[in-house]
């Protein structure tokens, strides 16, 4: 197989979107698409539905160059990685065997990831991660989350990733998240944390996306605070997992990392003043066995997802 031509189908199911592209080795992406992912219900058949007619001209755009097809899936998967068995945002696919649909479709090697997981091999191999001993991605869209890379493997406590982690509770006196939790990271941070903020704030409905852009931009002062909120919780957050995981390096990513600098100087703000100097301390006292923290933006931006959810079956056929 040649390497520069082989191709994988990237599919990243997010709670709001689901993206699609052919990806190369080289970590560029061919006919990236975006469908609603609309499955909020007990029904997955229009979400297949609508899949298929984008995944079917992907196919047979790619032709023989392609080797096969990665899953990103939103929510906790299951131990054979077939199925979402905890996806508060898709609930219509719970308990579906996602993975053997496609397979049985299309007759090609396919793998699935708990979304996280793919996201930070997305960005360990193809972004700021790769060398990096201990690297932590926290991926931010509709929900959020992180994972850890060690040594170059992901780290897998259960559900298909390095454990719940966007449910670590920030404020008891905050509303509760789709999952039924208070003041959870992913009901304050996640897309409907930003859009109730944006409610509070602005007195009308604005979606989240938009509100990111503005804050990006730098044109509008409501956003940028919004967004600096949203980067203070971000700290917080990062502040709790990192003394759990000890990671040397965390990128942030997703469509919400896009606000960019307002979210990332609020985030390492936070961090620390929360840690202080104990990782410092930590890297200077150990010889070397722990590292001082790094919190940076991601580089594969929204498409982090299709870039991890391609990974493995690049390294199947050794081309990574």
């Amino acid at each position: 197989m040649n390497k520069a031509t082989a191709a994988v189908l990237g599919i990243d199911i997010g709670g709001t979107n689901t993206k699609l592209g052919l990806v190369h080795a080289a970590g560029t992406i061919d006919e990236a698409k975006k469908i609603p992912t609309e499955a909020r219900g007990t029904d997955a058949a229009p979400f297949f539905a609508r899949l298929y007619e984008v995944t079917d001209r992907l196919v047979t755009i790619a032709g023989s160059n392609l080797i096969g097809i990665g899953i990103s899936a939103h929510g906790e998967v299951d131990r054979e990685r077939r199925r979402p068995i905890i996806a508060g945002n898709t609930p219509a696919l719970r308990n579906v065997d996602v993975r053997g649909a496609i397979e049985q479709r299309y007759s090609l090697p396919t793998v699935m990831n708990n979304d996280l997981t793919a996201h930070a091999l997305g960005e360990y191999v193809f972004g700021c991660g790769n060398g990096i001993e201990r690297f932590m991605c926290l991926a931010m869209g509709t929900g959020l989350g992180a994972a850890l890379i060690v040594d170059g493997k992901p780290l897998i406590i259960d559900g298909g990733n390095s454990g719940n982690t966007g449910l670590i509770i920030l404020d008891p006196n905050a509303p509760r998240d789709s999952n039924g939790i208070r003041g959870s990271a992913e009901g304050l941070c996640g897309v409907p944390g930003i859009e109730r903020l944006a409610r509070e704030r602005y007195g009308r409905d604005i979606p989240a996306h938009e509100v990111i852009a503005a804050a990006r931009n730098g044109d509008d002062e409501t956003a940028a605070a919004i967004m600096a909120q949203i980067g203070t919780w971000l700290g917080q957050t990062l502040a709790s997992l990192s003394v759990i995981f000890y990671p040397h390096r965390i990128a942030l990513t997703g469509g919400t990392a896009s606000a960019g600098a307002v979210l990332l100087d609020a985030c390492r703000e936070t961090f620390d003043d929360l840690v202080g100097d104990f990782f410092r301390d930590l890297a200077v006292n150990t010889g070397g066995s722990f590292r001082d923290v790094e919190i940076v933006l991601g580089k594969g931006g929204e498409d982090t997802g299709m870039l991890g959810a391609a990974v493995e079956i690049f390294q199947q056929r050794g081309l990574l």
